[in-house]
């Protein structure tokens, strides 16, 4: 076609044209795409101990928070300022918050163009992972567990090695709190008598109520890290300890000058106290009235065995085989009682080695 040329300018001005209708229409009705997470998809077992979230205040009450709104909106996404402006925190950190549970993949992020990358919707992880932190808050050797845990940090972080901090002055820090929910007077003060009965800090009573303050042994647990329960399974009970079945004429120790009575003494003070600790949370574990009565009983008698004058190995170990026996006939699986079980196993080896 001879003469036809191509009128570029009329061209260019439709692109322009063009790409200006698409900026209207976006202005209206923005593009909104939802983001496939990449991190792989764990169930609620996994969880437990790959997020961690029960440990941070905000994101637990947070994910709990959008379990709710999406069971009363199916389909629907909320947005993560929404939660900041009831919990009266800075809106600015929305998108961060909603980026670390979309790290966990527990939600999915719906990137709007020039939007603020803060309105999300749980995964099934998510949905999961929001039970679970309800079920944990029900869960009294978990909430006891932790609260050990936390308000040991909060002793050192507040009142620092030297200085002690009024007990009650815990409900001030956000940190406080377990699976989003916060610690209840009479569960933090059980918490801190346990910390004070294994020397980690120091409670006295002043006329404005009573102080508590860190040991060394406390703040040395803290920056072990790990867990109390972790800490005090790893102290000696005093002295060389050695586990012996059947010596005779046999010398252990350091010493240069030793006197030998052929006694082996055996400390299951840790035993005691699973013992103890089987008794007092037995309700709260789930089982029929019969298996709870069966619990208390065997807890009774490994109790009394483990606190004998003269301990014999071979009736403690009967007594605290059967007292786990019992535990895990109970069926249903709940964090409590794994922790609780965990709790047997380290106190057993604490006593015979292994």
């Amino acid at each position: 076609m001879a003469g036809f040329k191509i009128n570029r300018r009329a061209i260019e001005k439709m692109q322009r044209e063009i790409a200006k209708e698409f900026e209207r229409a976006n202005r209206k009705h923005p593009v909104r795409v939802p983001v496939e997470v990449d991190a792989p998809r764990l169930g609620t077992l996994a969880l437990s101990s790959a997020s961690g979230i029960e440990s941070d205040p905000y994101l637990s009450r947070l994910l709990i928070w959008l379990y709710d709104a999406s069971r009363q909106n199916p389909g629907r996404f909320v947005d993560v300022a929404d939660f900041l402006e009831s919990e009266g925190l800075p809106a600015g950190e929305a998108a961060e918050m909603a980026l670390r549970l979309k790290r966990l993949g527990l939600v999915r992020v719906v990137e709007t163009f020039g939007g603020t990358n803060s309105e999300v919707y749980p995964t099934d992880d998510g949905i999961l992972e929001a039970k679970r932190l309800l079920d944990l808050r029900t869960d009294a050797v978990a909430r006891f567990r932790h609260a050990c845990d936390v308000l040991l940090q909060w002793v050192l972080r507040t009142g620092g090695r030297d200085s002690a901090v009024e007990v009650l002055s815990y409900t001030d820090d956000p940190q406080c709190s377990f699976a989003g929910d916060p610690l209840a007077e009479a569960e933090a003060l059980g918490a801190l008598d346990y910390l004070a009965d294994h020397s980690l800090v120091q409670i006295h009573s002043t006329d404005n109520g009573a102080m508590v303050g860190i040991t060394a042994a406390g703040t040395r647990c803290v920056l072990a890290g790990g867990s109390v329960n972790d800490y005090l399974s790893r102290q000696p009970s005093g002295g060389d300890t050695y586990n012996i079945t059947n010596s005779q004429g046999f010398v252990v120790g350091s010493q240069q000058h030793v006197v030998q009575n052929n006694h082996v003494g055996l400390d299951a003070s840790k035993l005691a106290e699973f013992a103890q600790m089987v008794r007092q949370f037995a309700p709260t574990l789930g089982s029929a009235d019969d298996q709870q009565s069966q619990i208390i009983t065997d807890a009774e008698v490994l109790e009394e065995a483990a606190t004998a004058d003269q301990p014999e190995p071979g009736r403690i170990r009967a007594a605290y085989e059967q007292l786990q026996t019992t535990l895990t006939a109970i069926g249903t699986a709940t964090p409590g009682l794994a922790m609780l079980v965990q709790a047997g196993q380290s106190a057993f080896q604490a006593a015979f080695g292994g």
